[in-house]
């Protein structure tokens, strides 16, 4: 009488084992494009939401802002700062608080904008380019928030001046 063993020849555990590894090595591959996308969409996301808790604060607070998109100079990279215009001195004050504060973005983004179809020079000495009034009201703009590296990666936030700052649609 025969007796028939139970269990997994070494010839079945190896063919497992190497579809296995197989399979990882393909997840390990595609790891950096899951960490540039997530990075992306979390600062994209952060800017938009920072864009409309200042639009909310100026109503609320009375108080006009600006925004302006950074250039990098030599070893920088874009970023964007927000104003606060100060009335007594007549002057726009930087915000420092956070969420408010400015921010430097990886060196893989780049930032363009355009207020009322017309390209801005980034980073004048004059008032921000992007006002957010206290009367709710946003100069129209339009900012492509792109990856240097990643031409799949771009999103573009946009104002029509009156209602919310929002994604262009696709």
């Amino acid at each position: 009488m025969s007796r028939r063993r139970k269990g997994f020849t070494l010839l079945e555990v190896l063919v497992v084992l190497f579809i296995v590894s197989v399979m990882t090595g393909i997840t390990v591959i595609n790891l950096p494009g899951f960490a540039q996308t997530d990075v992306f969409d979390y600062e994209s996301d952060r800017l938009k939401a920072v864009i409309g808790m200042l639009r909310e604060d100026a109503i609320m607070q009375s108080n006009e802002y600006g925004l302006q998109v950074q250039r990098p100079d030599a070893g920088d990279n874009y970023g964007y700062e927000f104003y606060v215009y100060d009335a007594e001195y007549q002057d726009w004050q930087a915000l420092t608080e956070l969420p408010f504060s400015s921010r430097s973005l990886p060196e893989e983004f780049v930032l363009s904008l355009k207020v009322e179809g017309d390209d801005v020079q980034l980073q004048s000495e004059e008032a921000p380019p992007v006002l957010i009034l206290s009367s709710g009201e946003v100069t129209p703009f339009t900012l492509l928030v792109s990856h240097r590296d990643n031409a799949t990666l771009n999103r573009t936030l946009e104002s029509d001046g009156y209602s919310d700052v929002d994604w262009q649609e696709e």
